[in-house]
């Protein structure tokens, strides 16, 4: 009978040439695959989602954070959502809620029911519906970090990303829930989002401080295109390479309007719109862009 010693350098003589070979080719492997992460732009993803009348915004960041602003007026959003993401994913790092209105705050409370949510922004400005009673509800019982929204406030990512909060400031008063809006900048590299809920002309002026770069990269139209938002003042400041408007076809209000797009594309390179191109994705590694639709 053969010794354990013997057993073990008949092993070695027979087999051990393969296995320093298998070895040798998994390491160049998983060597390929640090060089190919570390070495390829890592890039934020911004899009605009197709949910019909109101507005809804899914980000993405380089290190793979999750940032959804407002959920539109139906259930869609977790379609839309999973369209974006692993389907197996079930986190939501940031969850904002610009103001009480249903064509925006509808849809996350699926949200608030499917994914567990770390931290939520919301407006000062109450409201008084039952769906906004019911998201209400639905941010006690998940029990995340919450925050009202206040001019100068923060979001650091820790991966080049950062979203200040422009609007509102919390000692101002607002006559309706639009004028309370969370208004917030996206940043990465060279590249800047201006995500304004339905902050009306009234309220822009409040943003034109030095936080505010001037020749914005992507701009969400105020209001869904509103003849209310978008005004003159704001968009000479900003002058938009792209000007998104979120909204649903043939929608009752009659958004966009006609003079707000007389406004936007006077001042904007390009305009796009949900009701035409569906989810509209842009996509930089901080110096450039490209843009990606689902029509």
């Amino acid at each position: 009978m053969q010794s354990l010693k013997e057993n073990i350098n008949s092993f070695n003589r027979e087999y051990g040439k393969v296995f320093f070979v298998v070895i040798c080719g998994v390491g160049i492997i998983l060597t390929s695959i640090f060089i190919y992460v570390t070495s390829t732009p890592q890039k934020l993803k911004v899009s605009f989602l197709d949910i019909g009348q109101g507005d809804a915004i899914l980000i993405q960041t380089p290190s793979g954070q999750k940032l959804l602003i407002d959920g539109g007026p139906t259930n869609i959003i977790l379609d839309r959502i999973y369209s974006q993401i692993s389907f197996f994913d079930h986190t939501m790092d940031v969850m904002v809620s610009t103001h009480p209105d249903a064509d925006h705050v509808t849809g996350l409370i699926p949200i608030l029911e499917k994914f567990n949510v770390n931290k939520i922004i919301t407006s000062s400005v109450p409201g008084d519906t039952g769906i906004f009673k019911e998201l209400e509800s639905s941010i006690q019982n998940e029990n995340s970090e919450t925050h009202i929204g206040n001019a100068g406030d923060i979001l650091d990512f820790h991966d080049g990303v950062t979203a200040t909060i422009l609007h509102p400031y919390n000692d101002e008063k607002f006559k309706d829930t639009n004028e309370g809006s969370v208004t917030l900048l996206l940043k990465y590299g060279d590249e800047t989002f201006l995500l304004d809920g339905d902050l009306p002309t009234t309220k822009e002026p409040l943003i034109l401080t030095s936080l505010l770069p001037h020749n914005i990269t992507v701009y969400k139209a105020g209001h869904h295109g509103s003849k209310y938002s978008s005004g003159e003042q704001l968009l000479t400041y900003i002058k938009p390479e792209y000007s998104v408007i979120s909204a649903g076809k043939d929608n009752k209000y009659g958004h966009p309007n006609l003079e707000a797009m007389e406004r936007l594309q006077k001042y904007s390179k390009e305009i796009i719109s949900t009701i035409d191109r569906g989810t509209i994705s842009f996509i930089t590694d901080g110096k450039i862009i490209e843009v990606n639709t689902t029509k």
